[in-house]
C-alpha cells in the first residue's frame, strides 16, 4: 500500500524580489519536487542562504510559489479560503522561543491557538492539559513563561502547535539558541511525538547528530535537493557534504579519517558505539 503523502512539492520554484541592482530575482527555491509522507520524521540541511527556511514557510502557507505547486494534506497553500485549515494541519516553531510566546501564562500561551479556531472552551481545557503533559510541561503550567528556561519555552511553543490538533510540525532550528541541555530535552519532546503520536517532523537544522535521529535526512544547496536518503545513506557521501560545506557527525568523521590512512571500516557509522564496535572489529581482523 502507499504511502499517503501530508507535503507535496510538485515543481515548485519560489524567488524573492529583486533588489535595485539586481536585473531580476534569483530563485532561493528552483523546481524543487518532493513528497513527505505522514508519519516520517525528516531533517532538512543545507548551509545559509540555501533555501530550507524558505521550504519551511513554503509548507506552512507563509509563502506561496512563484511557479509550482505545494499542498498540505491535499490542499493547495496558494488558496487562500484553505490557509486556516492548512496552518491548523502543520504547525511552525522557530528558532527564537522568547518570539512565539503570547501570554503570561503558560496554559493561557498554550491556549491561544485553539481559541482562535473558535474551540470551544470545555475542549480547549482538555487540549491544553494533554498538550501540556506531552510534552512534559504540565506541572508548570501555571508558571509565567520568562521564568522558564529556554528549552522548556521551546516545549511552551510546542504544546501550543500540539494543542490545535496538527499532523505535522515544521522546526525551523529550534535549538540554534540554547544550550545542550535545552536542545536535549526538545529533541527528546520531537522524537516522543513522532514516535508515539505519530505526528510528521520537519526539522531545519544545522546540528548533524540531530539530523541521524531523524528517518530521512534531505540536503539542500542552491534551491536545489542534493541528497535525500536514510541518514546512514546520505552521511555515507562525506566527500560530496562536505563540498557542500558542511560537517558530518563527529563518529562518521573520525571513521572517515581512519578509512583514509588504510584502516578497513565496516559498515555506514553515525555514532559513538558503530564507531567503536567498527574499529575493535578492524583490529581483531588484523
Amino acid at each position: 500500500m502507499e504511502e499517503k503523502s501530508i507535503i507535496q512539492f510538485d515543481n515548485v520554484t519560489f524567488a524573492y524580489e529583486a533588489n535595485v541592482d539586481q536585473t531580476a530575482a534569483v530563485p532561493v527555491v528552483d523546481g524543487l519536487s518532493l513528497a513527505i509522507p505522514e508519519g516520517q520524521f525528516v531533517a532538512v540541511l543545507g548551509r545559509n542562504g540555501c533555501g530550507k527556511s524558505t521550504l519551511a514557510k513554503l509548507i506552512n502557507g507563509i509563502l506561496v510559489p512563484s511557479s509550482g505547486r505545494v499542498t498540505v494534506d491535499g490542499m493547495d497553500t496558494s488558496d487562500d479560503a484553505r490557509l486556516i485549515d492548512i496552518r491548523r494541519t502543520v504547525g511552525m516553531v522557530f528558532q527564537n522561543p522568547d518570539n512565539q510566546i503570547v501570554a503570561t501564562i503558560v496554559e493561557d500561551d498554550v491556549a491561544f491557538g485553539p481559541e482562535n479556531l473558535g474551540i470551544p472552551p470545555e475542549q480547549i481545557r482538555r487540549d491544553v492539559d494533554e498538550a501540556l503533559k506531552a510534552v512534559g510541561m504540565y506541572e508548570l503550567r501555571g508558571r509565567e513563561p520568562h521564568r522558564l528556561s529556554g528549552g522548556q519555552k521551546q516545549r511552551v511553543a510546542i504544546a501550543g502547535i500540539i494543542a490545535m490538533k496538527t499532523k505535522c510540525i515544521v522546526m525551523d532550528e529550534p535549538t540554534a539558541m540554547l544550550d545542550p541541555r535545552g536542545r536535549q530535552e526538545v529533541m527528546d519532546t520531537v522524537r516522543m511525538l513522532n514516535k508515539e503520536l505519530g505526528i510528521t517532523v520537519v526539522l531545519i537544522t544545522h546540528y548533524m547528530d540531530e539530523a541521524v535521529k531523524a528517518d530521512r535526512v534531505i540536503v539542500m544547496n542552491d534551491g536545489a535537493i542534493e541528497l535525500d536518503g536514510t541518514p546512514n545513506t546520505v552521511f555515507s557521501n562525506v566527500e560530496k557534504i562536505k563540498s557542500l560545506g558542511l560537517d558530518v557527525p563527529q563518529a562518521t568523521e573520525l571513521a572517515y579519517r581512519l578509512r583514509k590512512t588504510g584502516m578497513n571500516l565496516s559498515g555506514d557509522i553515525l555514532n559513538e558505539n558503530e564507531c567503536a564496535e567498527a574499529i575493535i572489529n578492524a583490529l581483531e581482523a588484523e
